[in-house]
């Protein structure tokens, strides 16, 4: 946790990763005995992770890794040799597909690589290596042969999102209570994260697309209800957090799901992420209706310059529609900013600080802007100034971006200035205890989250 989120572990989240659960479903589904170890939501630590590979003697090993924990991931497949040298091991996730080439050369701890959607690929990879066949002939991956490195043909997304099977959260040990989101993301326990469509439109200069593509592609209506019904009968979960890019986009789908969940009476609560320029008040009530409390915007600045610059496509006057429209409904809404933009200067940062402080937003979030592999900023960093590429650096909670015409020490001040300038207001500091006071069981975590912040506020201030 300490590595992942700093200062910030405290109100760190712990849920699982839905992609390792679906391509566990998958995989059971198609008859390979599978072990599920959700090792980054358990907080184990290599040692522990390394007991549990050993125990299970395993002919495939599977590691999914962003860029921050690639470097991780290849020591520990490095130690897993160690015990069990021939054994495959094949990384997925959302780094390796932005940059297949380079991670393969970098890391010859890995065998093979799943690039974008690993469920078909996965499948198909484990039949062939249960035979023996040739590897060349399965779409997207990467393999590692004695001519070289070779990617193979690209494989196309998945045509119909409903035929997969549910993730397999019955494999997580402990689940529920052992995962839990940070708290200030939801009103009631036990809780679960969703991603229900995949894709993104738009062309954000710092978001990558390698994994799922820039055409949204989408669950049912049916399938997310089914999915919510079961958890909620054999898990007990209250609260759902729809983590999906895009949730708001498909209108008549989000629709039905809102009428859905009214309709089987389901009592639960939920957020989600939504896009300003995508809601309007009728939706919104409706949505309150079904549950939703929370919407989360990607606001990035309060400079409409720079949100030109960034490919956001939306306006300062739309932002404040959209969190005014919230408000109205009795939704909370939460900001994304980010400091360090492409083009940033002084007065940008000051006018994002002012936007945040003028919205009727609930809470908000403050990052760093960090050029990932597979983004656009990634390749055009050093137009807009100085980039420390060290992948092991990049978790959004580091400055590996400088723009032109500041320093590190000005965007790590700001950030923290906008933490403070924000939170330290009575109308926030209001809303929380009035949240702890509707459900009492979220005073350790409301505490802990407190304390993160304390800390992440004020750090080398």
């Amino acid at each position: 946790m300490e590595e992942r989120y700093g200062s910030l572990a405290g109100a760190g989240s712990s849920l699982p990763s839905l992609g390792i659960l679906f391509l566990a479903a998958v995989t059971r589904q198609n008859g390979f005995p599978t072990l599920l170890v959700d090792a980054a939501a358990l907080n184990l630590d290599s040692d522990a992770l390394l007991a549990r590979v050993r125990a299970a003697r395993p002919n495939v090993l599977g590691l999914s890794a962003t860029t921050f924990s690639i470097f991780h991931a290849a020591a520990f497949a490095a130690r897993v040799r160690e015990i069990f040298p021939k054994i495959t091991v094949i990384i997925g996730g959302p780094h390796v597909s932005a940059a297949p080439q380079e991670t393969m050369e970098r890391f010859p701890e890995f065998d093979l690589a799943v690039l974008g959607e690993g469920e078909e690929t996965i499948a198909e990879l484990l039949k062939v290596l249960d035979s023996g066949g040739d590897l060349v002939q399965v779409s997207g991956i990467v393999l590692r042969r004695a001519d070289g490195i070779i990617t193979t043909r690209r494989r196309t997304f998945l045509a119909d999102l409903d035929t997969l099977p549910y993730p397999a959260w019955d494999f997580l040990e402990g689940f529920p209570e052992r995962y839990p989101p940070a708290t200030f993301k939801v009103k009631q326990l036990p809780a679960a994260s969703l991603v229900t469509s995949r894709g993104c439109p738009n062309r954000c200069i710092f978001c990558d697309r390698s994994v799922f593509g820039s055409n949204c592609h989408a669950f049912s209506a049916e399938y997310v209800i089914g999915m919510l019904r079961y958890l909620v009968e054999e898990f007990g979960i209250r609260e759902f957090s729809f983590e999906d890019d895009t949730f708001t986009t498909f209108k008549k789908r989000l629709v039905a799901i809102c009428e859905g969940i009214i309709a089987l009476g389901m009592n639960i609560s939920w957020s989600c992420l939504g896009r300003v320029n995508g809601i309007d008040a009728e939706t919104l009530a409706l949505m309150k209706r079904a549950g939703c409390w929370q919407i989360s915007f990607g606001i990035e600045s309060g400079s409409q310059e720079i949100l030109t610059t960034i490919h956001k496509n939306v306006t300062l006057e739309q932002i404040e529609r959209a969190v005014g429209l919230c408000r109205a409904a009795g939704i909370f809404s939460k900001g994304f900013f980010i400091v360090g933009h492409p083009g940033e200067t002084r007065q940008t940062l000051r006018q994002s600080l002012d936007f945040a402080l003028k919205l009727p937003l609930d809470d908000i979030s403050v990052t760093m802007l960090t050029p990932f592999p597979g983004t656009e900023i990634y390749e055009r960093a050093a137009e807009f100034g100085q980039f420390d590429r060290d992948w092991s650096r990049m978790n959004l909670l580091n400055t590996v971006f400088v723009p032109h015409g500041l320093t590190r020490e000005e965007l790590e001040q700001h950030q923290r200035l906008m933490l403070r300038r924000f939170y330290l207001r009575p109308r926030i500091i209001l809303g929380y205890l009035r949240r702890l006071a509707a459900n009492p069981a979220m005073l350790k975590g409301l505490l802990a989250g407190g304390r993160a912040f304390l800390r992440s506020a004020w750090k080398s201030a």
